[in-house]
Parts: C-alpha cells; structure tokens; sequence
C-alpha cells in the first residue's frame, strides 16, 4: 500500500543547513494506518500535525512515540490566528535540533492546509519570498495551495523568525 507523502527541506537562507524537514502526507484511513506509521517512524517523525477531521485512531499513532497535533480548519483556506499560532509555537520548540526534526503535516488530500503549513514555515525560517515559497511546494507536491491560500499568504506579515543574515532570530532568547 503505498502513501502518497512528499518531503520538504526549509533551509538558512542562502545556505544548504537543514532547519526543518517536513513531511506532507494525505490522511490515512484506518486500513492504511500501520503502514503510515511505518512511513512516519522512517523519517523519524516525531510530530504529526492533523489539519482536517480526524479519520483514525490517534492512540495507534502516539503510542509509537508520535505527538498528534489536532489543528483542524477548514478546506481550501488559511489557517485561523489560533492555528497559525500553534504552528508557530512547534516549529519555535523545534528549531535548531540536530538532525533537523521532521514534522509531519497532513490534511484530507496533502494538497491544501498541509502544504499551507509548509509554505508558512518557508516564509518565516527560510525567509523566502511568499511566491517561491508556494513554488518551491509546488515543485515537489503538484497541485499543492489554491488561490485563496495563496492570496494569504501574499499578504501575510512574517514575525522574522530570521535576520537578514540568515541567522535564527528567536524573540524570547537571551543572552547569558
């Protein structure tokens, strides 16, 4: 039984350093869990972010040591400020560990909420452009973001999880 999964490296900025890994996947249904589970633990996932209804038993995925993130909202749009903001808070948690983490992401088809999420991420660690952001998931997930999504993104305002030397930017670090 194959999964139709796509992988997503998000770099530095003008570098080849790995920051994240992201898995973008369809939903399993229950017949194929195990075998989406298998897929998940080769790439050492660690975190699964579920952006649609629930459609298997999560219990069967956390108990081999994966996290189910429940970030459900609505077909063909953007993700809402709370979303964006649980989103937002994984990735601050997962920046910077070594090997890069692989998140995996997924929504009903791994065409629209799930690849918005990757893209977000793009926008904001790999300080690309919007537009080549959506291209670059494009590439490797034909398909992938609608129009609407897109327009969001266009407009979204990144919090500059990265300088313009391509360094992190973390708004809560300090220095000791």
């Amino acid at each position: 039984m194959d999964i139709n999964g796509t992988v997503v490296d998000c770099k530095r900025n003008g570098t080849d350093e790995v920051i994240f890994r992201f898995l973008i996947l369809d939903a399993p249904s229950p017949s194929s869990l195990p075998t989406y589970v298998k897929l998940l633990q080769r790439h050492s996932v660690h975190h699964l972010v579920r952006a649609c209804g629930p459609t298997y038993n999560v219990e069967l995925v956390e108990k081999n040591g994966i996290q189910v993130h429940g970030w459900t909202f609505d077909d063909g749009a953007p993700p809402t400020q709370t979303i964006l903001n649980n989103w937002l808070n994984l990735l601050s948690k997962e920046v910077g560990k070594t090997p890069p983490e692989t998140i995996a992401v997924h929504c009903v088809a791994g065409l629209g909420r799930a690849p918005i999420l990757v893209a977000l991420a793009l926008v904001e660690y790999g300080n690309i452009a919007p537009l080549d952001a959506v291209g670059y998931v494009r590439e490797r997930r034909k398909g992938a973001i609608n129009q609407v999504q897109l327009n969001w993104l266009m407009r979204y305002k990144p919090r500059n999880h990265q300088s313009n030397d391509g360094s992190l930017v973390c708004s809560n670090c300090a220095v000791m």
